[in-house]
């Protein structure tokens, strides 16, 4: 009698956990997603969420400690630099629901690098002139005289401001990057800037809608969102000590 009323209890206990854990996914679905970062706890429940799907499903391409991987082309999460908008938990969201030329209808696929020394649209001269000028505009050690030139091929038949624009500060509605800012996806030595000039860049991101839960889509945009934002990063730090879950026994 006694085994079987423990029995009783432990399975009530879990579906009590469950049923929590439920209501706190539904909660966290149904904010809007740039209000979520507003609640501590949500924030504390989306991390304990996200950090295993991350791993398990991110962590290949971006790394563990979210800094990306030059040779993929895979973004650093942890920052502050944005190729498709401005870093909100909304802006992560939409990039993971439907990734960047995933072939899904609503992915980021307006643009992309193209092939200037592939397809023979800039000759070999022109294209390390233009690596000497993008070198110059992030701040790097530079060649003035080639920078010179390459600045000229930038603006003139290369056209390259048409998308990275007059300031070459690019431009994150269409995944154009800021050349100013010497964060670089593939890697900015001059010969990582050359080979994107020759060979174009086409990188590839999943879109999860469909593949994960809405909820844990969500939870992973909050988790990239504390990382990569100051404040929100040191409160995840602090959530990630703890090993219970909001609405928990313990809470």
């Amino acid at each position: 009698m006694v085994g079987a009323l423990a029995l009783l209890a432990a399975a009530a206990f879990a579906m009590d956990l469950a049923s929590q854990h439920q209501a706190w996914e539904r909660r966290l679905l149904t904010a809007l997603p740039d209000q979520v970062v507003a609640d501590p706890q949500l924030v504390r429940f989306a991390i304990a969420e996200a950090r295993p799907l991350y791993a398990r499903h991110c962590a290949a391409c971006h790394g563990r400690d979210m800094h990306g991987n030059p040779a993929l082309g895979a973004p650093n999460l942890s920052d502050s630099t944005w190729l498709y908008g401005s870093g909100t938990v909304y802006d992560i969201e939409r990039t993971l629901l439907y990734g960047v030329r995933s072939g899904r209808s609503k992915s980021h696929n307006i643009t992309d690098m193209p092939a200037f020394g592939l397809t023979g649209r800039l000759s070999d001269g022109d294209i390390r002139s233009v690596v000497q000028y993008v070198l110059q505009l992030s701040g790097d050690n530079y060649d003035p005289a080639a920078a010179n030139e390459g600045r000229r091929v930038f603006y003139g038949n290369a056209n390259c401001s048409d998308c990275h624009g007059m300031d070459a500060r690019g431009d994150s509605g269409y995944g154009a990057p800021d050349l100013t800012r010497n964060v670089w996806n593939s890697g900015g030595s001059a010969e990582d800037l050359y080979r994107a000039i020759y060979f174009g860049e086409h990188r590839v991101m999943p879109g999860w809608r469909g593949v994960l839960p809405l909820e844990q889509i969500r939870a992973l945009a909050v988790y990239v969102y504390s990382v990569s934002h100051p404040t929100p990063a040191q409160a995840a730090n602090t959530y990630a000590q703890s090993t219970t879950t909001p609405g928990s026994a313990a809470e």
